[in-house]
């Protein structure tokens, strides 16, 4: 008898989640026996795409190579996301399984574009609503899915969700049904979405929550119309959310201080220092200027704004205290509840679109938990702490298959064959 693992990834969940999902429909069978982890310690940034990559492969940002979840380029208002898994250095679950024999599913999962998974319909959107999103998809995607990405993409609205957690579930289901992988990887992100819109606090989210219970209960349904008898459920979250107070407009500042200049239009020309914004905090790139003179710039405006500036770590100071590297000369991290605005604005001080956001430092809000439910899921198992990187080495200790020269470990203490 094969074994199928199925991996949920649902984009902010939070341990305080839990309570309410323990009385959903589908989610509740889920939680009612399983492993659990109740906190996964985030990496830094605590952004979607770093935080999926080091659950793809069990290494921090220093060794996976994804740092942000866009390429740094200030002079242009389309951003490049990190979208393909060619920009990962290391190899990920994706790579090993197959190397394994297993044959594997990925929809709609960050930096897994083009990636070796046999049936892969990528996370992706076209540069503008109004234009066709197919080309996209069609480099990213695994030609073996073609006609099941031209059955589901009517339900796309751009880059928008739920549409996106509609049309990720569609296609998931599809892909169990009628190929049968031995491991898949979904993710859904309205529930991040929704935390962005209203708030940290699970009760001002409780219509995302019935949602995602209901794209579980649809992937559910997909492993019994496949016939599964074995599946195994991974669930977990990728990064929690704060609220926010107010933004801090760094870079206008920098521009007053004549180190970012502005064309005619208002677009960047040129820049000594610039800040690539992660919400909390902010990756700053240098040119035309030393390292020490950079270092007085920031360090002036920490002392300067301390209300809004909590401290400034260099290159090295970042990589040895929180394993992450990049073309980026320092990192600045906010205070708690400040957001670091990337745009140039009228105003240093502004208030924020959103309610809560992430991409802070490890430890400053709620982390996601891990679920495994199923057969082989050490059942009523509980873990009070572990890593995103422990995640990587723990679906693929469900196989058997270990994992080398990763930063993570596997928190399966025991064989789990059925």
């Amino acid at each position: 008898m094969s074994k199928h693992v199925v991996v949920i990834s649902i984009d902010a969940l939070i341990y305080s989640d839990l309570e309410v999902f323990s009385h959903m429909k589908n989610m509740g069978k889920l939680l009612n026996s399983c492993f659990l982890v109740k906190g996964l310690d985030v990496v830094y940034p605590s952004y979607t795409y770093p935080c999926h990559t080091s659950i793809m492969t069990g290494c921090y940002p220093n060794k996976t190579g994804i740092y942000h979840n866009t390429v740094f380029n200030p002079f242009s208002k389309n951003e490049k996301w990190f979208w393909f898994a060619k920009d990962i250095k290391c190899d990920t679950i994706i790579d090993i399984a197959k190397k394994n024999g297993l044959s594997t599913a990925c929809i709609a999962f960050p930096v897994q574009g083009a990636s070796k998974a046999d049936y892969l319909i990528a996370e992706i959107w076209a540069s503008t609503a109004e234009e066709d999103c197919t080309p996209y998809f069609d480099k990213a995607n695994s030609r073996s899915v073609k006609q099941i990405f031209e059955n589901n993409k009517v339900l796309l609205n751009h880059m928008k969700t739920p549409e996106f957690d509609n049309f990720a579930a569609a296609c998931a289901s599809e892909i169990i049904t009628q190929f049968k992988p031995d491991l898949t990887f979904v993710h859904f992100s309205y529930l991040d979405h929704q935390r962005h819109n209203n708030g940290v606090e699970t009760e001002k989210v409780l219509h995302a929550i019935d949602f995602i219970d209901q794209k579980v209960g649809q992937i559910i349904e997909a492993t019994k119309t496949a016939k599964f008898e074995d599946t195994i459920f991974v669930i977990f979250g990728d990064h929690g959310h704060m609220n926010i107070d107010e933004v801090f407009n760094i870079n206008t500042l920098l521009y007053e201080k004549s180190l970012i200049e502005l064309d005619d239009n208002g677009n960047v020309k040129d820049y000594k220092i610039y800040c690539h914004s992660t919400s909390f905090s902010a990756q700053v790139y240098i040119k035309d200027i030393s390292v020490e003179q950079a270092k007085d710039v920031l360090v002036s405006i920490q002392k300067e704004y301390p209300k809004y500036i909590d401290k400034v770590m260099s290159k090295k100071e970042v990589n040895e205290k929180y394993n992450l590297d990049g073309p980026f000369s320092f990192v600045i991290e906010a205070q708690k509840h400040i957001i670091l605005g990337q745009e140039i604005s009228n105003s240093l001080i502004t208030k924020s679109t959103s309610k809560s956001a992430h991409g802070y430092e490890p430890g400053k809000a709620p982390n996601p938990p891990l679920i495994i439910s199923g057969l082989c899921a050490n059942n009523n198992t509980i873990i009070e702490k572990a890593s995103l990187v422990d995640v990587a080495p723990t679906i693929l200790d469900l196989f058997n298959i270990q994992m080398q020269n990763i930063d993570g470990k596997s928190l399966l203490s025991q064989n789990l064959d059925a």
